[in-house]
């Protein structure tokens, strides 16, 4: 399947993807009114051990899981739009501050924020997590014709849900977010575990 260029505009990206955060706060905000002290919980001071060690542990395991994919797979099974291999094609510097932009924004609105008021209100992390999941692998619409991605998101969204969960630290999710999508990124910039390009067939000149 061939690869499509799309120019996406920089600067559109960084505050398409810092939008997630404001929203997440925003959502934080309402749903925490009456306590004034909702926000220390985010920004206390995490184990480090335990942001290390079980979020690398965890980014290890999608990464692998990825590299799976691509590797067993068929490339029309997981071929994007071409937005992995856009991103994969920025400078170093912009991978990095990218994916330390999205990690941070969209674990606080799609774990901080939607995963804890779902658990809240269905009383369940059993439903709260998986519904937060397929909440998280829907915001990514380039993947909704390729059901391997839209798998795959949701099973990503799943796990980064659970070290949430499980460990009680947002920073877990983020560090564990940032690492699975700069080190894929880093990956796809060497031209590995990204979809082989179709050779474009000119059309016939008169």
């Amino acid at each position: 399947m061939r690869q499509q260029e799309r120019p996406i505009s920089l600067p559109l990206l960084y505050l398409t993807t810092a939008n997630f955060g404001v929203l997440g706060l925003v959502i934080l905000w309402m749903s925490h009114s009456g306590d004034h002290g909702w926000w220390t919980r985010f920004v206390a001071r995490p184990d480090p051990w335990q942001v290390l060690g079980w979020g690398t542990a965890l980014a290890l395991a999608v990464v692998m899981f990825e590299i799976a994919v691509a590797t067993l797979l068929p490339d029309r099974l997981w071929a994007d739009d071409g937005t992995n291999a856009y991103l994969s094609n920025l400078s170093h510097l912009h991978i990095f501050l990218l994916m330390a932009l999205t990690a941070v924004a969209e674990e606080l609105f799609f774990r901080a924020a939607i995963q804890s008021l779902l658990v809240d209100w269905l009383s369940s992390a059993l439903l709260g997590i998986p519904i937060a999941a397929v909440i998280f692998a829907a915001t990514h619409v380039r993947y909704l014709k390729q059901p391997v991605l839209l798998g795959g998101a949701w099973a990503i969204g799943l796990a980064l849900g659970l070290g949430y969960w499980l460990t009680g630290s947002l920073w877990t999710s983020v560090w564990a977010h940032f690492l699975i999508n700069f080190v894929m990124s880093v990956f796809g910039k060497k031209g590995w575990f990204l979809p082989r390009r179709e050779p474009q067939v000119s059309g016939r000149e008169d």
